[in-house]
């Protein structure tokens, strides 16, 4: 009797054991995985920042109007442009909702003709015209919601912190995230790392042959944002 009873309690106890160590791996398994030293590995998701600071440089470098550029500012602060690095591949992403840009730029003009829509269709025609000169950018315009969505893919080189992408990133035709005036040409970032952001800057002259400097500001996502 007091054999069975102590094969009974061993069973129920390698049972018990077994039942620890299953959920040992399990919890290991779903455990978040533990975050890399950023400034030397910068593998993953990273989120466009500061769009407000980018944006006056680009204006200021472009020479828009000023009343225009204070309806325009704000515009882009809901665009979540991602890059993502997988490998020595970088990503960048976006959709953009273009409507309410057009209606700041309309009103900062204080333009009457031609009216709002026609005005509207004008500059779509335009933009189709310039996705129709990329070689390597990918944008798919979306009339009906006036949107298109935007994928350009580069290159990442970790040896010397670079990041090269075959054309300059844009939003529409006029805003240049580079310090040229001719996003058909590549562009190269040089980029640095502290904490969870990346920081990318290029250097070059516009079509005055003034010097100006493009910075870019990314912050590191988990996925969970």
């Amino acid at each position: 009797m007091f054999y069975k009873i102590k094969k009974m309690i061993l069973g129920l106890l390698a049972f018990t054991a077994l039942l620890l160590v299953a959920g040992c791996q399990t919890s290991t398994q779903q455990a978040p995985k533990t975050p890399q030293d950023l400034t030397k590995d910068q593998q993953g998701t990273w989120v466009w920042t500061e769009q407000q600071l980018t944006l006056q440089k680009v204006f200021l470098a472009t020479n828009v109007d000023p009343r225009a550029a204070a309806f325009m500012i704000d515009d882009l602060d809901n665009v979540k442009m991602t890059m993502t690095i997988k490998d020595k591949t970088v990503e960048l992403k976006y959709r953009f909702d273009y409507l309410k840009i057009y209606e700041d730029q309309y009103k900062g003009q204080n333009l009457q003709t031609p009216d709002f829509k026609t005005y509207v269709q004008k500059k779509t025609e335009d933009l189709k015209a310039y996705v129709a000169t990329l070689q390597h950018t990918k944008i798919t315009v979306d009339e009906a919601n006036y949107a298109y969505d935007y994928t350009l893919t580069g290159t990442i080189d970790p040896d010397n912190h670079t990041i090269t992408f075959p054309e300059t990133p844009t939003f529409l035709s006029k805003i240049i995230l580079g310090p040229t005036s001719n996003p058909l040409e590549a562009m190269t970032y040089n980029y640095t790392v502290e904490g969870k952001q990346m920081t990318l800057s290029a250097e070059g002259k516009n079509d005055k042959g003034l010097k100006l400097v493009m910075r870019l500001r990314f912050n590191y996502t988990d996925g969970k944002e």
